[in-house]
């Protein structure tokens, strides 16, 4: 056989392993949806004094985010209401959606950085939580969203580290899950620190059910 056909069946071996990698590596949109279900019920409607109430998303967030395993709902504390969006996968997929992808346009003005965020667990402990934050506006209105990922033991700010923990789970962990945790708060007057505040003191108290559940 020459050099050409020695090199003709190196690239044939070289696409059937790739193949194989690949649909290893695949997400079934479906699969272990019962998995999924379970593990998102564990997040409760009472977070510490906050009550929840799930709000209704349209069919084609779920079409867009590949996944029936989401949690769109509002909590509220005496005067303050905030929202908690959960994207869950019962097995990995790595294109997550950034929120930020999805304020752009529609004259929606967007600062995006990266912070440590030190909660106050329920449970009486402190944890430093690497998170992303997103401070938008549109008009006079304005929100400040704090949000996360967590796949396996990895929780933190850093989408290259998901994706690194999702890929190394696949080959040496049973827990194959991974999720993005969204938080966001109305801003009325300008008042960030009493947002940030607000969400921390959220954070804290569903941290705990986070690292359980998800």
């Amino acid at each position: 056989m020459g050099s050409s056909g020695k090199k003709y069946i190196i690239v044939l071996v070289l696409l059937a392993v790739s193949a194989l990698v690949v649909n290893y590596l695949s997400y079934d949109a479906f699969g272990r949806r019962d998995d999924g279900f379970a593990a998102i019920g564990k997040i409760p409607y009472a977070v510490g004094e906050w009550q929840g109430r799930d709000l209704p998303l349209d069919s084609s967030v779920y079409e867009s985010l590949e996944t029936r395993t989401i949690i769109h709902r509002q909590y509220t504390l005496n005067d303050t209401t905030l929202l908690l969006s959960i994207v869950y996968y019962p097995q990995t997929k790595v294109d997550f959606h950034a929120p930020e992808s999805c304020l752009g346009g529609q004259g929606i003005q967007t600062r995006t950085s990266s912070k440590t965020v030190d909660l106050r667990t329920r449970e009486g402990g402190e944890v430093s939580l690497d998170m992303n934050e997103i401070a938008w506006n549109k008009g006079s209105e304005e929100s400040l969203v704090y949000y996360f990922y967590k796949a396996g033991s990895f929780v933190g700010n850093s989408y290259i580290k998901l994706r690194f923990s999702l890929a190394l789970n696949k080959f040496t962990s049973t827990e194959k899950s991974g999720s993005l945790i969204r938080v966001s708060i109305p801003v009325y007057f300008s008042d960030y620190r009493k947002a940030e505040s607000a969400l921390r003191a959220f954070l804290g108290e569903l941290y705990p059910y986070v690292i359980d559940a998800l």
